[in-house]
């Protein structure tokens, strides 16, 4: 399994959980493939025929756009799958999920999506929402981010932007567009295996001819067991040094976090 996207996780304990974290694409590919593609990607192509409702939405004002988005993936070396639009095709070709945004007065809006595997939230929820709304549920996003992402976008030119986030879930599913109130705690001895680290790896590209912006959402997971591995110190030095309220916005409470350390005392 390659698990080279551990070292890109930030686990520094005196980094902000919510910050921009922007950098350039530079030499990194856009789009990402990895041992996962087929399996992925025939559940995506499933949930598009049972479930289209809840994980494409494309209206016709956003056809222009699609269809851009369209040849700049295939002009990234991507074979498009057959379908019936460019982000059904899109959604069956590639693990990324693909987020439309239209700049308008009121900002940048949700216009149309294909999210096959939302971390909890869904799309039917915030279409036609500035981003602001979209991230509602994130603490903080509003007065923190908000500006700061628009006047991103506004300057993104040719550049393509790179970010990614992380959370710990007892959850494995890639589909997990609900928010439960209160997740399950891991006991100890199962941490290792049923504590699943859920990352997003996204990117911002402006569509020159259309004027609206793709972001891209790439899910990357893997068990406790596989991060302490690679990085046991660094995830050590986390849990004991990182504020109680950004472990909780991480998914970590503190039953969860007695939990975990108690995992890796017994796994040295």
């Amino acid at each position: 399994m390659n698990l080279q996207w551990l070292g890109e996780l930030d686990l520094d304990p005196a980094s902000p959980w919510l910050r921009m974290g922007t950098r350039g694409l530079g030499e990194r590919p856009w789009l990402v493939t990895d041992e996962n593609t087929e399996r992925e990607l025939e559940l995506r192509t499933n949930l598009m025929d049972e479930r289209p409702d809840e994980v494409v939405a494309e209206p016709s004002a956003s056809h222009a756009a699609a269809a851009e988005l369209e040849q700049l993936v295939i002009g990234a070396g991507v074979a498009v799958a057959d379908g019936p639009s460019p982000l059904r095709r899109l959604g069956a070709s590639i693990q990324e999920d693909l987020c439309l945004l239209e700049r308008t007065e009121a900002g940048w809006i949700l216009r149309a999506a294909v999210l096959c595997f939302p971390s909890r939230w869904r799309l039917g929820t915030k279409l036609d929402r500035p981003l602001a709304a979209v991230h509602g549920p994130v603490e903080g996003y509003a007065t923190a981010l908000d500006a700061g992402v628009t006047k991103l976008i506004d300057r993104l030119e040719d550049r393509v932007v790179l970010r990614r986030n992380w959370f710990l879930h007892p959850d494995g599913a890639l589909f997990q567009p609900d928010r439960p109130e209160h997740d399950p705690v891991v006991p100890a001895d199962r941490c290792g295996t049923d504590l699943f680290v859920r990352s997003e790896r996204q990117t911002l590209r402006l569509l020159r001819s259309s004027g609206w912006c793709v972001f891209t959402i790439r899910i990357q997971q893997c068990t406790v067991a596989d991060l302490a591995r690679s990085r046991r110190a660094d995830l050590q030095r986390w849990l004991d040094h990182v504020p109680p309220s950004d472990r909780n916005h991480r998914g970590v409470p503190d039953e969860q976090a007695h939990e975990l350390s108690g995992w890796l005392a017994a796994n040295p």
